[in-house]
């Protein structure tokens, strides 16, 4: 009886042990339900564009079959399946979609429509590289060609490039290497919205090589769509029930004096909901406010929007012409509480973090991106030559500028700043940035990448060589079992 027990307890022990892979593999962290198919690029590609998406262009018609100056046109160009064979960086992981097409101007991209729930505020983002030379990689890019980069959401969902609402971010012209583009907008009340990538080179001698290509694209809800609840049950009338009062409408609107009507911006709303709110156009929106507007259409909480003004004053009967006295003037909207974040980058010789104008010349292809605690407000790709440029409209509060320097430079300083703007306030910030090979600062990255990767490849050394060890206990366990049964037969 002992030695079975002793058996027993040998079988349970294997069996214990063989879940240890399970105690070794921990499960991922919890992530933002991506609500794009085929995000990452790297499932399978038809007619050269990946499964799940569609591509678009724009089409100038019997011009490009001449393809001749003034080059302000734009052809269909090839959706490709990049899968960088030879490893010049453009892909961040699989593969990615190429766009482009040689010696022809172009504005084109791809784009894909999914389902969510109305009134649900998204976040749209998507990693681009653009190049545009007659020399093939790696060499680098002309100057004068920006591949003026954006990506949009169209809150209907109506699958156009081109359809009215879509909502835009501001351009971005870095060229050989990658950068993140991100908009953000509100689901509208078809319960789909299609998301767009963009570029568009035109209007300069073509190239052989005019490109670009996008990947790790995510759509993600920003906060969830409120759930509607059911009203009470009416109690019992015990007295005739009052005529019906019309019902409020969802906006939060103001009469001024004048008979101009004006909306009360909530958390949530967007130049195109509130439009629709009250079937209007956009356009007439950004007109009336076009002095309250931020970059890229921004509004915030608690702004004041003018929706409508009347084509002529209400009339009333006049006074007797005794009694007329002179009225004062309504005073202008007050935009004084408007700020502004300038930036500029520099070439940081002695990397003292200080720029001195005489030495240290500005630098083009530095992408500069604002954002506060909402998310993204806007992004500036300089050109060396007109900066500081300057995120204007921008109400009190606290700010980030984050700085990704020009390809072949680091940062010699700090790469990014929050910024904390008072009413009318206007912040300057210039950030330096050194050539790669001159900074020492290049080698922090690749050691603290090179000790990562090490404990990466001991972790999974690990977890491999528990698995080994869990399958070699259970098959000694079966081997026990086994010779246990045939000494019992005996």
């Amino acid at each position: 009886m002992t030695k079975d027990r002793w058996m027993i307890a040998a079988i349970v022990t294997a069996l214990v042990l063989g879940t240890i892979p399970l105690w070794v593999s921990a499960a991922p962290p919890a992530q933002e339900q991506n609500l794009l198919t085929n995000g990452d690029f790297n499932g399978a590609f038809k007619s050269g564009v990946a499964t799940g998406w569609a591509p678009w262009h724009e089409d100038s018609g019997d011009v490009c079959s001449a393809n001749k100056e003034p080059w302000d046109f734009a052809c269909k160009p090839g959706w490709n399946q990049e899968m960088d064979v030879n490893n010049h960086g453009l892909v961040r992981s699989g593969y990615a979609q190429q766009v482009g097409v040689q010696y022809r101007p172009w504005h084109a991209g791809v784009m894909q429509t999914v389902n969510v729930t109305p009134g649900t505020p998204v976040r749209f983002s998507i990693w681009a590289y653009a190049r545009a030379s007659n020399d093939n990689v790696p060499a680098p890019s002309y100057g004068g060609y920006p591949p003026h980069m954006r990506v949009g959401i169209d809150p209907e969902g109506q699958g156009l490039w081109n359809a009215g609402g879509i909502v835009w971010s501001g351009e971005v012209n870095a060229m050989d290497g990658w950068v993140q583009l991100s908009v953000e907008a509100t689901a509208g009340s078809s319960g789909r919205v299609t998301v767009f990538t963009s570029a568009k080179y035109r209007g300069a001698i073509p190239l052989k090589h005019m490109d670009t290509w996008w990947d790790d694209a995510v759509l993600v809800a920003v906060a969830p769509a409120a759930q509607p609840t059911s009203p009470p049950p009416a109690a019992a009338p015990t007295s005739p029930p009052a005529p019906a009062a019309p019902a409020a409408p969802a906006a939060t609107s103001t009469p001024r004096p004048d008979g101009a009507v004006v909306h009360v911006v909530r958390d949530g709303d967007t130049l195109f909901g509130i439009a629709i709110q009250y079937g209007v156009s956009v356009e007439q929106i950004e007109q009336l406010n076009a002095g309250s507007l931020g970059p890229n259409r921004m509004i915030f909480v608690g702004q004041e929007l003018v929706i409508s003004i009347p084509s002529a004053p209400p009339t009333e009967a006049p006074p007797p012409a005794e009694e007329v006295t002179p009225t004062e003037e309504a005073p202008p909207p007050d935009t004084s509480a408007a700020g502004s974040v300038c930036v500029l980058a520099y070439h940081d010789r002695n990397a003292d973090t200080f720029r001195q104008a005489d030495t240290e010349e500005m630098l083009p292809n530095a992408v500069f991106s604002l954002g506060d605690a909402s998310g993204l407000l806007g992004q500036y790709t300089t050109d060396g030559i007109s900066e500081p440029y300057c995120f204007a409209g921008l109400p009190p509060g606290t700010y980030r500028v984050t700085m990704q320097p020009p390809i072949g430079y680091v940062p010699s300083g700090p790469a990014d700043m929050t910024l904390t703007l008072g009413t009318g306030g206007n912040m300057e910030v210039a950030l330096g940035a050194q050539r790669g090979e001159d900074a020492e600062a290049t080698e922090t990255p690749e050691e603290e990448t090179e000790e990562n990767g090490g404990e990466q490849v001991v972790s999974q050394v690990l977890r491999w060589a528990a698995r080994v060890s869990g399958i070699l206990v259970l098959v000694l366990a079966v081997a026990l079992g086994v010779i246990f049964f045939l000494s019992r037969r005996r």
